[in-house]
C-alpha cells in the first residue's frame, strides 16, 4: 500500500518546484531568468539602433567635407547634418524608452512617461555635480558625462520599480513621484563618482601612449568595452585630440594625422578601418544567418541597413549595440578583437587616419597620405572571417538571443523569465504514460458492442 509520505517524495521527484515536505515552492531566480531580462533589454535598445544608420548617414552626407562644401547647398547640408546629429545627440533618452519599453510586458505609457522623467532626472544630476565648461554648453547628451548609461539605467530602474509600485495600487501621480527620487539618489551617486572615473580613465589614455603596439591594443579593447555605458569617449578623446605632440604644436592622433601629416600618427585609428570595413558587416550577415525562417527577412532589413553604415561611414554603433547587452558574451569577444587589431596594423607600420569614422569613405579620402594602406583590405577580410565563423558558431551553439532569434508569437504567461508568480501552486505535470493513456481513450472511437440486440417483445415472449 502507498504511504502519503511516500507520495510526496515521489511527487517532489517528479516536479523541482515541489520541496520534500511536499510544499510549492517559489522558483528561484536562475540563468534562465537572467538571460530572459538581457534578451529583452537588448531587443528594447533594439528600437532606438534602428533609427541610428539614417540619422548617421544624414549627419555624414550633409558635413563639410561632403555637401556642405558645395557653397550654393551648404545652408540645406547643414539643416540635413543637424537633424542627423539630433537624433544620434539624444541617443540617450531613446535608449530610455526604448529599455523600458523591452522590459515590460504590458507597455504601460505611463512607464515610459516615467522613463523619461527618469533620464532627466539622473542626466542633470550628474550635470549638477559636474557641469560643462563655459565653451562646451551645447555638448549633446550623448557626450555628457556617462553618456548612453544614463538612458539604459533610467529604462531599467523603472521597469525594476513600476510593476512592484503599481501592483500596490498606488495612484500614477505616486508612483512617479517614487520613481523620481530613487533616479535622484541614483543620479546623484554617479555624479560624485564621475570625477574619479574620469580621472582614471584620463590616467590610463595617457599611459597608453608610451607603447603603440601594446597601448594600441588596450586601447581598442578600452574603446570597444566602455561603448555600452557611454565612457568611451573619455579616452578617444585623450588618444586622439590631446595625447602626443608632432610638429608645430599640434597635439592628438587625428589631427597630427590629418594636419601635419606625422607619418608615426595614426597608431589609435588605423585598426577600426578591418573591424567597420570587415568583421562588424561579416557579423551581421552572420546574425542574419542565424536567424529563425519568420523572421529572417525583417532581420536582414535591419542588418543590412547597419552593415552598409558600417562598411561605408565606419558607423558602427547600429551592429554593435544589438547584440552588446542582448549576446554579451560576443560583445567581450569583439572587443578583445579590436585590440587585437589595433595591435597588428601597429606592428606592421600601417597607418591611417580618419575624419570621421573608419569606413570606406574615409579610408579613400585619407589614402594618399597614408602609409602602407593597402594592407588593410586583406587584414579586414581574414577579420571578417573570424567574425562570421565566431559569431554563427557562438548563436548556434549557446542559442544567444541576438536579432531574429527571438519568438515573438509565445504568449507572455509562458515565458519562465518573467519575474511574475501567479498565485496558488501550478498545477502538477502528467506522467508521459497517462498522457499517452489519455490520449488514446479520446482519439479511439468507443468499443461496440457484439451481443445480438433482441426487440423487447421478442426477449418477453422468449421468456
Amino acid at each position: 500500500m502507498t504511504t502519503a509520505a511516500s507520495l510526496r517524495k515521489t511527487n517532489a521527484a517528479d516536479n523541482p518546484r515541489r520541496s520534500p515536505t511536499g510544499r510549492w515552492r517559489r522558483p528561484s531566480r536562475s540563468s534562465k531568468s537572467e538571460a530572459g531580462f538581457l534578451r529583452r533589454l537588448g531587443e528594447g535598445l533594439a528600437l532606438p539602433v534602428a533609427a541610428l544608420p539614417a540619422a548617421g548617414l544624414l549627419l555624414r552626407i550633409g558635413q563639410d567635407d561632403l555637401l556642405g562644401g558645395i557653397g550654393a547647398i551648404a545652408p540645406a547640408a547643414s539643416v540635413v547634418s543637424a537633424v542627423g546629429g539630433a537624433v544620434i545627440g539624444y541617443l540617450p533618452l531613446l535608449f530610455a524608452v526604448g529599455a523600458v519599453y523591452g522590459l515590460l510586458r504590458d507597455r504601460d505609457p505611463h512607464a515610459v512617461l516615467a522613463a523619461i522623467a527618469a533620464y532627466l532626472t539622473i542626466s542633470n544630476a550628474c550635470l549638477q555635480l559636474n557641469p560643462l565648461p563655459s565653451n562646451k554648453l551645447d555638448t549633446p547628451p550623448s557626450q555628457q558625462p556617462y553618456g548612453a548609461l544614463t538612458g539604459i539605467l533610467a529604462g531599467i530602474l523603472v521597469a525594476l520599480l513600476w510593476r512592484r509600485l503599481t501592483t500596490r495600487k498606488l495612484p500614477a501621480f505616486a508612483a512617479h513621484a517614487v520613481i523620481l527620487v530613487a533616479a535622484l539618489v541614483l543620479g546623484s551617486a554617479l555624479g560624485l563618482a564621475f570625477p574619479a572615473v574620469n580621472e582614471g580613465l584620463v590616467w590610463l589614455a595617457k599611459q597608453l601612449t608610451a607603447q603603440a603596439v601594446v597601448g594600441g591594443g588596450v586601447f581598442g579593447v578600452l574603446n570597444r568595452g566602455l561603448l555600452p555605458i557611454g565612457l568611451h569617449q573619455i579616452p578617444n578623446t585623450i588618444m586622439w585630440f590631446v595625447a602626443g605632440e608632432c610638429s608645430n604644436g599640434v597635439r592628438g592622433d587625428i589631427p597630427c594625422f590629418l594636419v601635419a601629416h606625422d607619418p608615426a600618427a595614426g597608431s589609435f585609428t588605423t585598426g577600426f578601418y578591418p573591424i567597420a570595413l570587415g568583421a562588424l558587416p561579416a557579423a551581421a550577415i552572420a546574425m542574419w544567418r542565424t536567424a529563425l525562417p519568420e523572421q529572417r527577412k525583417r532581420t536582414g532589413q535591419l542588418l543590412g541597413t547597419a552593415a552598409v553604415m558600417s562598411f561605408c561611414f565606419g558607423v558602427t554603433e547600429p551592429i554593435e549595440l544589438l547584440f552588446a547587452f542582448a549576446a554579451w558574451p560576443l560583445y567581450v569577444a569583439h572587443a578583445v578583437l579590436t585590440g587585437t587589431s589595433l595591435a597588428l596594423v601597429n606592428a606592421l607600420g600601417i597607418k591611417e587616419g580618419f575624419v570621421f569614422s573608419a569606413g570606406a569613405l574615409d579610408f579613400g579620402l585619407n589614402f594618399p597620405i597614408a602609409t602602407r594602406p593597402i594592407l588593410l583590405l586583406p587584414i579586414a577580410a581574414a577579420y571578417a572571417a573570424i567574425y562570421y565563423v565566431l559569431f554563427k558558431w557562438a548563436i548556434l551553439r549557446f542559442n544567444l538571443a541576438t536579432p531574429g532569434r527571438t519568438n515573438t508569437h509565445e504568449p507572455a504567461e509562458h515565458d519562465d523569465s518573467i519575474s511574475v508568480h501567479r498565485s496558488g501552486p501550478p498545477a502538477p505535470r502528467t506522467a508521459p504514460d497517462e498522457q499517452n493513456r489519455d490520449f488514446h481513450s479520446a482519439a479511439a472511437p468507443p468499443p461496440r458492442d457484439h451481443t445480438t440486440h433482441i426487440p423487447t417483445a421478442q426477449r418477453s415472449s422468449s421468456t
